[in-house]
């Protein structure tokens, strides 16, 4: 099944540990990465206790793991890089969220399917509308007609620089 997964940092060096953790999921076992946006530089979320500027961009990746196997691989990977889950919308090495899933929604007590902030945050919406084709997911259909009504936060695009897997 495809799985869109946003990935971000705003320490240390974010583009090698963004581009680190492609290669890592990309060589899990039954994961293969399909394409990637292009990294997009944002401010830290109003609100939270985050002081530097993120990294982000979305992965599309074929799986053959269930959502929840996917989200405790991906927690997995952001422990072993040092985040920390006692502050909210805090300063991380790492954050991977999925967002999408092909096999359509899913609501449980961790994880809820599509992920309820895309159409909010441009530094996910933008590289969504990138990596899924307009079929895939309704939220789309308006990528090209401008930024969601509540993405107001400027971000700057540059291209991944690492080789495609």
């Amino acid at each position: 099944m495809l799985l869109a997964i946003g990935l971000g940092a705003s320490l240390g060096d974010r583009l090698r540990t963004l581009e680190r953790t492609l290669h890592r999921l990309h060589a899990a076992p039954g994961w293969t990465l399909l394409r990637t946006s292009r990294w997009y530089r944002s401010p830290p979320m109003p609100g939270g206790t985050a002081s530097g500027w993120f990294l982000n961009g979305v992965a599309l990746f074929d799986v053959d793991e269930s959502p929840e196997q996917a989200l405790t691989r991906c927690r997995g990977l952001e422990t072993e890089a040092g985040r920390r889950r006692d502050r909210h919308w805090a300063d991380r090495p790492l954050d991977l969220d999925l967002l999408w899933w092909e096999g359509g929604p899913v609501t449980s007590p961790t994880l809820a399917l599509p992920h309820p902030g895309i159409a909010q945050r441009a530094f996910v919406y933008w590289p969504m509308c990138e990596v899924l084709p307009k079929q895939s997911a309704p939220w789309r259909a308006g990528c090209g007609d401008g930024p969601p009504r509540h993405a107001a936060w400027p971000v700057a695009a540059f291209a991944w620089s690492g080789p495609t897997p």
